[in-house]
């Protein structure tokens, strides 16, 4: 012991920042991603029926939910391998990727202007909580420092989602970097097809995710579009002409 404080880092500075008691919600993304040298962080929590939701990231962060939705719409990338492993993954350029590891979600997060990505699990000793991904449009590594900072914040992101489980599923406010089910209008969606048609909840899901990703269009788009009525053939299941 030196009888020292530990040093005042940008990403503890992030940490310190945070309103007590607020939980996720308060912690800014923005701030705790420039502290990594990253353009962005976001937060998937599992659900119990397996699949990731997005929970945190920065509102102005364009290229992080959209990374989230196409994983999502895909089933593959790093946010799933982790939340199905619970290994973590550091791609320092998506051009060495090899092709076979994600053949259909790599190119697609090329072009979307992601470089870099990383992906850590969010856990409890076995537990699997979740995944903290991050993402930069230029390639490179992480410093030593940086790498060091992205543990803490994982421990740090994991118990505030323990501790304050309900700031985390609470309702969105514009003062936080906090979204409540990003994919509220999939789950409705995924709702309406499995009723309409007689179909467990995660092969209609799995139905209106090969929708989107065979005819090249957002899932929420597609959601949006069987609930109001658009595409008919998702809801009553007749032949598709859209």
């Amino acid at each position: 012991m030196t009888g020292y404080p530990p040093p005042t880092t940008p990403l503890t500075q992030a940490l310190d920042n945070a309103p007590p008691g607020a939980g996720l919600p308060g912690l800014s993304a923005a701030d705790c991603a420039a502290a990594l040298g990253l353009d962005g962080l976001t937060v998937a929590l599992i659900a119990s029926t397996g699949f990731t939701e997005l929970v945190w990231h920065d509102p102005a962060d364009r290229i992080g939910p959209a990374l989230d939705d196409l994983q999502f719409t895909l089933g593959e990338g790093p946010t799933p391998d982790v939340a199905r492993t619970g290994l973590a993954t550091l791609h320092t350029d998506l051009t060495d990727t090899p092709d076979t590891q994600w053949p259909a979600f790599t190119p697609a997060a090329l072009g979307l202007g992601a470089r870099a990505l990383i992906a850590l699990p969010l856990a409890l000793g076995a537990i699997r909580l979740g995944v903290l991904s991050g993402h930069r449009t230029t390639p490179g590594a992480l410093t030593t420092t940086q790498r060091g900072d992205l543990v803490t914040l994982t421990n740090a992101v994991a118990f505030l989602t323990l501790t304050a489980p309900e700031a985390t599923v609470g309702l969105h406010s514009p003062h936080t970097d906090h979204v409540t089910l990003h994919r509220a209008e999939v789950h409705q969606a995924t709702g309406v097809i499995a009723a309409r048609q007689s179909l467990p909840l995660q092969t209609a899901l799995l139905r209106l995710r090969a929708y989107a990703f065979s005819h090249d269009r957002d899932l929420l788009d597609v959601a949006r579009a069987v609930l109001d009525g658009t595409l008919r053939h998702l809801n009553n299941g007749t032949p598709a002409n859209e």
